[in-house]
């Protein structure tokens, strides 16, 4: 596992600290993004490839309130566009501690604490309670449901009267419609079994509305060039800004991850941003390119140990 190159525990926050901590033994690997420099500027902290081979994008904060609509609409993005699962682990919201084994919401994104994903990754416990709007509300399996009615011998109409609510939310119940609240779902347990609970996939991958190429507000002639150009290959296109990468495309076959130099961007910048890149092409199976028309910043980086290409180079070699 490469995630420990690099790597500078002193710059960590406490709860990003535990989060490597707790889980890089539970993951075939991992890697921490260190790039923007200030924690509350990033939208991806640790990319993670599950051993179920699934890849998942973590924003980690000390409290749900830190977390802005922009940071998850992008790790959004980014996560549907590479085919990944996308959560949030903090330690309280409004300053109140989230509890274990429950999932929380901020901004249409799951959000657990560092001692959830640990058990959810070790195998020692599942999330069956999640927030839904302003209430918990706990995951069924609508089969299991109805054959455990069917074998108790209760009608809708039945088990409706028990729970105390209408035989129409029974039904939905069972359709998988309408999910319990934790006091029905009590009920429910109680009346049919705890195997009619089934977990909440935390690592779910986001379903993410792209933005149009026109209404994206790229940073440089040059980011928008390029995305240009990839559209007119048949890739979408996401464009960062808080992240390592500033570009990923992906179509069917294919995703890339663009790293652009910006305007007299610094070579020590710059650095940073492809190093960070790395990790993320790393963990993820993605290619990587980090593109810079300046002849003397290429041959600088390139000294570095970098590979850098030029604008006519990459789009070269996505055509073949």
């Amino acid at each position: 596992m490469g995630w420990e190159r690099g790597l500078r525990f002193e710059s960590l926050s406490d709860t990003l600290y535990r989060v490597v901590g707790s889980i890089y033994k539970r993951v075939e690997d991992l890697a921490v993004l260190e790039y923007p420099r200030r924690p509350h500027r990033r939208s991806i902290d640790v990319v993670a490839k599950l051993r179920d081979g699934r890849l998942v994008l973590l924003k980690v904060m000390d409290d749900v309130e830190g977390l802005s609509k922009q940071d998850v609409q992008e790790l959004r993005e980014i996560a549907s566009a590479l085919g990944s699962g996308a959560l949030a682990i903090a330690s309280s919201m409004g300053g109140v501690e989230l509890l274990d084994e429950v999932a929380y919401e901020a901004h249409n994104i799951r959000v657990v604490n560092v001692n959830t994903l640990e058990k959810v990754l070790s195998g020692k416990a599942n999330v069956y309670i999640y927030q839904c709007g302003d209430m918990f509300k706990v995951k069924i399996n609508r089969e299991a449901m109805k054959r455990r009615r069917i074998e108790k011998g209760l009608s809708l109409g039945e088990l409706a009267y028990r729970l105390r609510v209408t035989r129409r939310t029974v039904y939905e119940y069972e359709r998988g419609y309408i999910e319990p609240t934790i006091g029905k779902a009590e009920k429910l347990v109680e009346i049919l079994g705890e195997d009619i609970l089934e977990p909440v996939d935390i690592f779910d991958s986001p379903k993410a509305g792209r933005r149009g190429l026109e209404s994206t507000p790229f940073d440089s002639k040059e980011e928008e060039e390029l995305a240009r150009k990839l559209m007119e290959r048949n890739y979408s296109i996401v464009h960062a800004r808080r992240t390592t990468v500033d570009i990923v495309g992906s179509r069917a076959d294919e995703r890339v991850l663009l790293v652009i130099r910006h305007g007299k961007e610094s070579l020590e910048s710059l650095e940073l941003k492809s190093i960070n890149s790395m990790r993320l092409a790393r963990v993820s199976g993605t290619k990587h390119y980090v593109v810079v028309d300046d002849r003397r910043v290429k041959e600088d980086l390139e000294g570095r140990g970098i590979e850098v290409y030029t604008q006519g180079e990459v789009i070269e070699l996505l055509n073949s």
